[in-house]
């Protein structure tokens, strides 16, 4: 048994249908056996497959059939639904291919083509009069042009009842009306994407799988809308490609994670156990070195302590030998320098008053007594002198005279100045 995969517009769900009868080969243009009457499709493969056992038959037969539900033609969602699927499968197999498009066929193909763009506009000015809240996307032809179908886009349900009665009246033939959502309507219209790739609802993609920002999270892609979103206003089919990888990678992800981040606290806890003993052993070798020096300064002191009790003796020796070189220098009769007194700085004086001129006989006489001075003898004149001076004038201060008559001042110890030698 060959079964034909056929196609009735492009990229649109592929139908299997019973080949055995026709000779057909691949991108042959055939006419088949559809639900709603005879239809016009290319195949796009042929394949071999065994016939169905009449087990299975009976088996079905047995089955109960479910009730058929009743066609709602606006809740249609389906861009698939814009060609008239084939009937379903029956007890004794497919729906058969009655045979291939010829001349004929082709030419009435190609005026249900124009005829589509006909009913197009009119349906569209209908539509602009009313100014019913739809988008209209495309019209469609049945291959006999006994049934005229139009696609349209709405965000909510529309009454058309009138618009389906005027259609019907200026078209002469049933009218169908199908609501389709937003991906749709790219598909039909077709376009580019972000990758600058023909759109892959209109080049391969089959059928439209559920994204979910999950994906795009899960991807680490950046949620921005104008970035992850299509033509169509929806999430990137192309998010759901690669989810499943994604999804197996990051459990491996999330367990290198997780043992990288383990290596790491032990990194660190073995770091801060290294840092603490490397400072407990400095503190160690801190305190070490402490007592260390503290001992190094008791030894020094200890070893002054022993030196200064070896040097007093010495001292003592010595300041005997100085008490006797001093006793020695007293037997001799030199003065000791240490005990003479220190000089004097002189005190500020008061100006004297003039001293009356002595005798030139008196002053040889006084030049004549006093001896012939040594440098000890010297100092000790000079502090003779000044001790005079300071008595002269205290005695003048109190005796409130000048000098007294017939002589000079009188010195404390010397003879007076007037007398010569007697």
């Amino acid at each position: 048994m060959r079964i034909a995969g056929v196609r009735f517009k492009d990229n649109w769900k592929i139908y299997d249908f019973d080949a055995s009868d026709v000779e057909v080969a691949v991108n042959d243009a055939v006419i088949v056996d559809s639900e709603r009457g005879q239809g016009f499709a290319r195949v796009v493969r042929v394949r071999e497959a065994e016939a169905m056992p009449v087990v299975e038959q009976a088996e079905e037969k047995k089955k109960p059939v479910p009730e058929e539900e009743e066609e709602i033609e606006i809740d249609i969602d389906d861009a698939y639904a814009e060609t008239p699927p084939p009937a379903k499968k029956t007890a004794k197999g497919h729906r058969r291919i009655l045979r291939k498009a010829n001349a004929d066929d082709l030419a009435r193909e190609e005026k249900n083509r124009e005829r589509e763009k006909e009913a197009f506009t009119l349906c569209q000015s209908m539509v602009a009069e009313r100014e019913l809240p739809m988008r209209l996307v495309r019209a469609e032809y049945s291959y006999d042009g006994s049934r005229a179908t139009f696609f349209f886009f709405s965000e909510t349900r529309v009454d058309f009842r009138d618009l389906v009665k005027d259609l019907a009246h200026r078209l002469r033939a049933r009218i169908e009306m199908r609501q389709i959502g937003v991906r749709d309507v790219a598909r039909l219209i077709g376009g580019f994407g972000p990758c600058g790739r023909e759109l892959c609802c209109v080049s391969f993609l089959k059928g439209f799988e559920p994204v979910s920002i999950r994906m795009a999270k899960k991807q680490e892609m950046v949620l921005n809308p104008a970035k992850i979103s299509g033509v169509c206003g929806r999430l990137l089919c192309c998010l759901s490609y690669e989810y499943g990888m994604y999804d197996e990678i990051k459990k491996d992800i999330a367990d290198m994670k997780a043992t990288e981040a383990r290596s790491k606290r032990e990194a660190e806890e073995q770091r801060i156990a290294e840092t603490r003993r490397d400072e407990e052993e400095r503190r160690r070798e801190e305190d070490q070195q402490r007592k260390e020096a503290d001992q190094r300064k008791q030894e020094q002191r200890q070893r002054d302590r022993e030196r200064q009790k070896d040097q007093k003796p010495a001292q003592k020796q010595e300041k005997g030998q100085k008490q006797g070189q001093k006793q020695e220098k007293k037997r001799d009769g030199r003065p000791d320098q240490r005990q003479q007194p220190k000089p004097q700085q002189p005190r500020q004086q008061q100006p004297r008053p003039q001293q009356e001129p002595q005798p030139q006989g008196e002053q040889e006489a006084q030049e004549g007594q006093a001896p012939a001075p040594t440098e000890d003898g010297q100092q000790q004149g000079e502090k003779g002198k000044s001790k005079r001076r300071r008595r002269f004038w205290r005695g003048r201060k109190k005796g409130g005279g000048g000098q007294p008559q017939g002589g000079a001042p009188q010195g404390s110890g010397g003879a007076p100045a007037g007398g010569g030698a007697q």
